[in-house]
């Protein structure tokens, strides 16, 4: 009988590992608990230079803008997901959603 609970225990464990990794179980928050960093710099900062990009599955915004320079971005990162952000009001850099189209930042070398 130990052996029957213990392989349950099992199976059950490993489904729940295999439905995290692929559908994911936690509930991304689309309400800001503070006030984003970049709200004053997002009206400012009007002219920010875009490509309409579809989201792809695997897709991250880093790997998309990397596709876009065809290497590494030439500005950290939080200032990028900060100009993705206010181009796209509204929307998280880490919430990118498969076949939506996105403004997606460009930068000069």
């Amino acid at each position: 009988m130990k052996k029957a609970i213990s392989a349950f225990v099992l199976c059950l464990a490993i489904y729940i590992i295999y439905y995290d990794v692929t559908t994911g179980t936690l509930i991304a928050s689309t309400k800001a608990t503070a006030p984003p960093e970049h709200t004053a710099d997002a009206k400012t900062n009007v002219h920010i230079p875009y490509q309409m990009v579809a989201v792809k599955p695997g897709d991250t915004l880093l790997s998309i803008m990397e596709k876009l320079q065809n290497g590494s971005i030439p500005v950290p990162i939080d200032k990028a997901i900060t100009d993705f952000e206010a181009l796209n009001p509204g929307e998280k850099a880490q919430t990118l959603q498969i076949g939506k189209k996105y403004k997606i930042p460009v930068y000069k070398r």
